[in-house]
């Protein structure tokens, strides 16, 4: 155990435990303390703290290389560098892109515009307008720096400076945090968003990476970006405004409370801390020359950071869904490099197992076929980098990442797979270490199973390391989890690497997302709606006695989700049991009981193909020409009914096609208590 982890258990300290006086006599005090570190050890949370207690000021002031020194990629006067990283192929295709783009006519970011959000919700057409520019600014750069003839620094600085013109470099959406309030942006009252902060971040790399030759244009232009990041950032960080981003509300809670209790009472932050935290670190370890001010401000940020990083699951499971991922634990990973890179790898946390697992859940996460698990917001068939996930697997020694991202990238036919954004903290490492990561083994991570118990969620597949036969997803948990749909108990099945019952995931983001249907547990596999009740949100709403079985034949998932409904509707339990006989069949069970009488209980199973109901007690939900699923019921306990949605949301469209199915099965002869079992065949 090393001496962090030593560290962190040290501070058990009897006196801490709020005992009763003579309530216990001391033989007993020791057991408890000494049984609440060996939960803390067995649940994986030695990593807590690590950032604000081990590394000081004073290290990062001592080994954080000056930004005239750091060189994390070569900039300007290197472009024969980035040449000889490319293929010819793919550096031809980055210059037509920039090509593309001279003389580009910068949209305008106009008031009427600004106040769509305030006014109807519409929060697009903002968005696009900002950035798209940002978008063009990200991509004439990367053709400069490829090619280094002077070609594209007019429109480069026409990009540069309009941006720094700009009011605000967030988004309408987010404007709650100034102290006006949502409308338009106070100029006297900057805020740091998710969006702003990528802003800084990215002109803080064109800044570097163009270096000298921004000068000889005019020397205002680098002073100007820093004089911006630097009111509009920097000193809004140092005066230490307490965003809910930061996480330090949860601090409230008591803190002499378990690991486990606390996360019942806490609202942890989400993946905007790691992501924004990300973005802050590039830019004042790019730009500023102060060594004080410099060390000061990264400790800041990585105390915001441990706000994200301590009560995270000691699983590495991110319940805001697969789909966040990329902005979640591979924001963590992309603080944890920068830092590692400007102090020349003196800072080093990539051995925590806490950052291994984080980084590890999004090949536990993985169906196949480009599918994801997408509980929570997220969507399912989603573009995660290879090359994000290869270097995160690199750095935490998982091979199982590095074959992912390398599979990955070879689905792309050889070309790097350049995220999309404008952010060149990611697009810079993608093509750096391209040739890199097509020399490794590629090999798509298809786990047999898998169980994470911090965020209840299981994963089965009939093969392991094939796509072929059953595949199910199920989860437990609560309803106020980080973009929470009300779900808690739902499920997903694929077969052969096709959606069979889906997860419709995340839609497109308006003022009232909020009382969307997607997120609706009427919406979500067999979670019932009760004479119209439906599940409640909050983190009272959680499953409990959640249990999970495994072994070479089967896996057993059990719950009772009757605390997910309001009280009034007097459900006393609703047992679920979900076991997948792998290479033979999923059975959901259920027992459920009532304190009063119901008229109407409804079961949904969400579905992408219209199935064929005609025999009774099947319905069977065809995969292709020569295969299909069926699911089996007793036709004496369920009548069924299919509704047809057709879907008005692009975003989700874009994963299922233009129409859904609900397939609604209504209990017939409904009593008090009541059983039945379905079987996915």
């Amino acid at each position: 155990m090393n001496e962090l982890k030593m560290r962190n258990l040290m501070l058990v300290e009897p006196r801490e435990w709020k005992l009763r006086k003579n309530s216990v006599n001391k033989k007993i005090l020791f057991i408890c303390i000494f049984f609440s570190q060996l939960f803390l050890i067995a649940n994986a949370q030695e990593g807590r703290h690590v950032l604000k207690q081990g590394f000081t000021v004073d290290f990062f002031k001592q080994q954080i290389q000056e930004p005239a020194d750091w060189v994390p990629y070569p900039g300007i006067n290197k472009s024969m560098t980035w040449n000889a990283i490319l293929t010819p192929a793919h550096h031809a295709k980055l210059i037509q892109q920039a090509e593309s783009l001279l003389g580009y006519s910068w949209p305008m970011t106009r008031a009427s515009v600004f106040l769509d959000y305030a006014e109807n919700g519409n929060r697009t057409n903002f968005e696009k307008i900002s950035f798209s520019r940002r978008d063009a600014l990200s991509t004439l750069v990367i053709g400069e720096l490829l090619e280094n003839k002077g070609r594209f620094m007019d429109d480069i600085v026409d990009g540069i400076w309009s941006i720094c013109e700009e009011t605000f470099w967030g988004v309408p959406a987010h404007l709650s945090y100034q102290k006006r309030g949502i409308g338009l942006a106070d100029v006297n009252d900057p805020v740091v968003d998710l969006f702003a902060a990528e802003t800084s971040s990215l002109l803080a790399w064109v800044s570097h990476l163009m270096g000298d030759k921004l000068d000889k244009v005019n020397p205002l232009i680098k002073e100007r970006i820093y004089v911006e990041i630097d009111r509009r950032i920097f000193k809004v960080i140092e005066a230490d405004p307490k965003y809910r981003w930061m996480g330090y509300g949860r601090k409230n809670v008591d803190s002499t409370l378990s690991y486990k209790e606390r996360s019942f009472l806490e609202r942890r932050p989400n993946n905007w801390n790691p992501w924004i935290s990300s973005n802050l670190l590039s830019s004042i370890l790019l730009l500023e020359k102060n060594k004080d001010r410099r060390a000061k401000f990264v400790h800041q940020v990585f105390d915001v950071l441990d706000n994200y990083l301590d009560p995270y699951p000691a699983d590495g499971g991110c319940d805001e869904g697969p789909g966040y991922w990329g902005k979640a634990a591979a924001s963590t990973f992309d603080c944890l490099d920068l830092v590692s890179m400007a102090t020349n790898h003196k800072f080093n946390l990539f051995n925590e197992p806490l950052i291994k697992s984080m980084g590890e859940f999004i090949f536990k996460a993985y169906i196949g076929n480009g599918y994801y698990l997408n509980f929570a917001d997220a969507v399912s068939k989603t573009n995660h980098s290879p090359m994000l996930i290869y270097r995160y697997g690199k750095a935490v020694g998982s091979t199982t990442m590095m074959g992912m991202g390398a599979f990955l990238a070879n689905k792309n036919n050889g070309l790097v797979n350049m995220p999309e954004g404008y952010s060149l903290l990611r697009k810079l490492p993608e093509l750096y270490y391209s040739k890199e990561l097509f020399s490794i083994k590629s090999v798509e991570p298809l786990i047999g199973s898998a169980w994470l118990p911090d965020i209840q969620v299981m994963v089965s597949r009939d093969k392991e390391s094939s796509t072929q036969g059953l595949y199910i997803a199920a989860k437990a948990g609560h309803n106020q989890e980080s973009h929470n749909h009300n779900d808690v108990g739902s499920f997903m099945v694929f077969y052969n690497g096709k959606p069979v019952l889906i997860d419709v995931g995340a839609g497109t983001y308006t003022k009232d997302y909020g009382k969307s249907w997607v997120i609706s547990s009427a919406y979500h596999n067999m979670l019932p709606v009760v004479d119209g009740a439906v599940q409640q949100t909050g983190r009272k709403y959680s499953a409990s006695n959640v249990s999970y079985v495994s072994d070479a034949q089967k896996n057993i998932f059990k719950q009772d989700i009757s605390k997910t409904y309001n009280d009034s509707i007097g459900l006393n339990k609703w047992e679920r049991t979900i076991t997948h006989v792998k290479g033979k069949s999923i059975i959901i069970s259920d027992d459920y009981e009532f304190s009063t009488a119901k008229k109407n209980i409804m079961l949904p199973m969400m579905l992408v193909a219209l199935p064929d109901i005609s025999v009774p007690g099947k319905m069977v939900v065809k995969i292709s020409d020569d295969s299909s699923i069926t699911v089996s019921y007793d036709p004496k306990q369920f009548e069924i009914d299919i509704e047809e949605i057709k879907l008005q949301d692009s975003k989700i469209a874009h994963t299922w096609g233009s129409t859904l199915y609900r397939a609604k099965f209504k209990i017939k002869n409904i009593t008090k208590k009541g059983k039945y079992t379905f079987t996915i065949q």
